[in-house]
């Protein structure tokens, strides 16, 4: 599944007065306006997941919930990405002689984690119902996470003209 994002309009006056500041300032600032607006999603994606807890198991689907800069898409954008999943999702295997030799390249496995079973629980199986937590705690919160972000940047902006 891709992922989803959105863009915020109307900052002009902001990053054009980000702009004119050094390149790893504006990084820094806009990595923390974009992590700030990223917590609200989190928060509420593990308020949402505590539901799926059973008291008799160890496992916690809420407390893997996590907030992570991908650099990779950064560069791939040209600006800065912030994710909110699940750790321990699913890897890919590399392109290597033992995986081409099974034939397993590009393929996915089970990352490490406890909670690989959070997938089934978000988009359903073929005998289960979805019961998505993390989709909804972004649509809910668009309007929340954009002003946090508008208002993050003002501080960081102001932070660094200083």
């Amino acid at each position: 599944m891709a992922a989803k994002g959105f863009n915020i309009e109307g900052l002009d006056g902001v990053l054009r007065r980000m702009r004119q500041l050094p390149v790893k300032l504006q990084k820094k600032g806009l990595r923390a306006a974009l992590r700030k607006g990223a917590r609200i999603v989190r928060d509420d994606a593990k308020r949402r997941a505590r539901r799926f807890d059973d008291p008799k198991t160890p496992n916690k689907v809420w407390k893997e919930v996590a907030v992570r800069a991908d650099a990779k898409a950064s560069r791939a954008v040209g600006g800065m990405v912030m994710k909110v999943g699940v750790r321990g999702g699913a890897r890919r295997y590399t392109n290597n002689k033992q995986n081409r030799k099974l034939g397993r390249v590009g393929g996915a496995y089970e990352g490490p984690g406890n909670v690989y079973y959070w997938r089934f629980l978000e988009f359903g199986t073929e005998k289960m119902a979805a019961q998505p937590f993390m989709r909804p705690a972004l649509a809910s919160n668009i309007q929340p996470v954009t002003e946090a972000i508008v208002r993050e940047l003002k501080v960081q902006l102001d932070k660094a003209v200083r």
